[in-house]
């Protein structure tokens, strides 16, 4: 969360239509993933463009990135999607830990776990969280093996977790991927302000940034829609929709022809994060 309600980027599946090898789909969705690691951005919506539907391979490789490296090989088997995650940049995110000792935890630090043995609700479970041994669970709700968990360690000798609520954690936990079928439908039933990028928007000034910002507290988040490859953000909205929409260009006096979307991603998030940290 930049600050100011939830924030969402809103990519197409046609997102790596531009190449046939997949290292290089695989590193420009990485790409993405790290722009919105960087700018702690929650959710990454992929909308479906009928000319060339990707979204499965970029939904998986979004979610092997953001998944912590000790978790990877137990929630993630073998495909072809992820022939080549080798390649990913490292998001070095709080939720992604470098230590793996068991001697280096600390009383309130949170960790991602996975449960891994299931016993009776009221010793609770066990959870894989990427040190040396799995960790007793202790709580009365019944999680399922393989689970997903969000833990915080409350107690070193003996050492023991707890499951805990994404939103008690004071700090960045990584991104959530979603598929949706029609980003017209999306746009209209959302409460979020919109935000469209288009080279045919209004220049990004501070005034117009700095509104955009105000609007996306008061309706509790921001949700920036980028266009595909071939086609604008205004291929995929009916122009009633657009009209809702705050249409903004972010690189007005752009230096080439094209702009890739990775490249737009950059610009327009680290725009409203400036504009946010400056207002704070």
């Amino acid at each position: 969360m930049i600050g100011g309600g939830e924030t969402s980027i809103l990519i197409p599946s046609s997102t790596t239509m531009e190449s046939a090898d997949e290292r290089i789909r695989t590193l420009k969705v990485g790409q993405i993933a790290r722009a919105a690691a960087v700018f702690r951005v929650d959710r990454i919506v992929i909308y479906r463009d009928d000319q060339f539907d990707d979204s499965r391979f970029i939904s998986r490789v979004l979610q092997y990135a953001e998944t912590p490296q000790y978790l990877r090989k137990r929630l993630f088997p073998r495909e072809r999607a992820l022939r080549y995650v080798g390649i990913l940049p490292p998001l070095r995110t709080p939720h992604h830990p470098t230590s793996s000792k068991v001697s280096t935890l600390k009383v309130g630090e949170f960790r991602v776990g996975l449960v891994v043995d299931e016993v009776g609700s009221d010793d609770g479970a066990w959870v894989e969280i990427g040190v040396e041994r799995p960790l007793p669970l202790r709580t009365e709700k019944r999680f399922r093996l393989g689970q997903r968990l969000n833990v915080r360690i409350f107690s070193l000798k003996p050492l023991a977790a707890e499951p805990v609520d994404r939103s008690e954690i004071p700090h960045y936990w990584g991104y959530e991927t979603e598929v949706i079928p029609n980003l017209d439908d999306h746009v209209r039933s959302t409460e979020r302000l919109v935000v469209a990028t288009s080279r045919r928007g209004a220049p990004a000034t501070p005034e117009l940034l700095s509104q955009m910002v105000h609007e996306g507290r008061r309706r509790r988040g921001l949700e920036v829609v980028f266009g595909s490859p071939a086609r604008g953000v205004d291929a995929f909205l009916s122009s009633e929709t657009m009209e809702g929409c705050c249409m903004i260009n972010t690189i007005p006096h752009q230096g080439t022809e094209t702009v890739r979307l990775e490249e737009a991603i950059v610009a327009t998030l680290s725009q409203v994060n400036l504009m946010r940290s400056l207002e704070g």
